[in-house]
């Protein structure tokens, strides 16, 4: 029965993550072709026109930004790549208990001789594995832009955004987990994505305020986005290994907290009948 299980969260979540992989890996194309249309001393005049707020913002000097790899660095923070990752953190962590419940296979499902924190380890595997891939395919597509694409400015190698790619892996890994806890306490899956999307408004409202406000800096220990900053870890080669030991290293463990209480909860709670 547990292989069945395993079969499930696969099927569940293997269209949304190939249609997801290859969303990201032509958009990292897209997204280093498109750069190549400007001309640096462009955007070092449009940098400068910038408020000086948003230069605590990013957390870097703007001025990297005129370089391919602060410029291609944005990728990793791009709108729509956070959309995408985003979407799979909150689908395959409300599909772990409330999805089930709201679908009714759970209450089928539970009656038979498993045990439950098998469910929340399966689903969230198939989470993690499809976090990598969609962090791979962020990576890949960048990697085939710089091989395709010319860029005005010194040359960049691929493996100078692993860190990006790295630090996007365990957002994602941490927001499902996340995600999984709201759901082991509830049984409508709408109610806990939407919880889940509330969670990362309020995480990212906090996250600004700590970077654009010195005395609130310690808000920034509230939100987990504030440990999620793939430019500086790019920008900042010297020292972009032992940061992002220290920021995967705060995301991975909030993440296997969140996965862990999940599978508790979900263990010692009661099914209810699906409406």
């Amino acid at each position: 029965m547990n292989t069945a299980i395993w079969k499930k969260a696969i099927a569940d979540a293997r269209a949304q993550l190939l249609v997801s992989c290859l969303l990201l890996l032509l958009f990292g194309w897209f997204f280093v072709w498109f750069q190549s249309l400007f001309k640096m001393g462009a955007i070092a005049g449009l940098l400068t026109l910038l408020p000086d707020f948003v230069q605590d913002l990013v957390g870097v000097p703007l001025d990297q930004f005129v370089t391919p790899r602060g410029r291609i660095s944005i990728l990793y923070l791009h709108l729509i790549t956070l959309l995408i990752c985003y979407g799979w953190a909150i689908a395959r962590g409300s599909s772990a208990v409330s999805g089930g419940i709201a679908a009714g296979t759970h209450e089928l499902i539970l009656t038979l001789p498993i045990r439950r924190f098998t469910v929340v380890i399966a689903v969230g595997t198939v989470a993690t594995a499809g976090a990598a891939l969609l962090a791979l395919s962020t990576w890949l597509g960048n990697c085939l832009g710089l091989a395709t694409v010319e860029l005005e400015g010194s040359p960049v190698a691929a493996a100078e955004f692993l860190p990006g790619a790295l630090n996007l892996f365990f957002m994602v890994f941490c927001f499902a987990g996340v995600t999984t806890l709201f759901s082991a306490f509830d049984h409508n899956r709408w109610r806990t994505m939407c919880l889940a999307g509330g969670f990362l408004i309020v995480s990212l409202i906090l996250d600004m305020v700590a970077s654009m406000w010195k005395p609130g800096a310690w808000l920034g220990y509230l939100s987990f986005l504030s440990a999620f900053d793939p430019p500086a870890l790019i920008i900042e080669q010297d020292t972009a290994w032992a940061e992002s030991l220290r920021l995967n290293a705060a995301l991975l463990i909030v993440g296997l907290v969140c996965y862990a209480v999940a599978a508790l909860v979900f263990s010692r709670r009661d099914i209810p009948v699906p409406r």
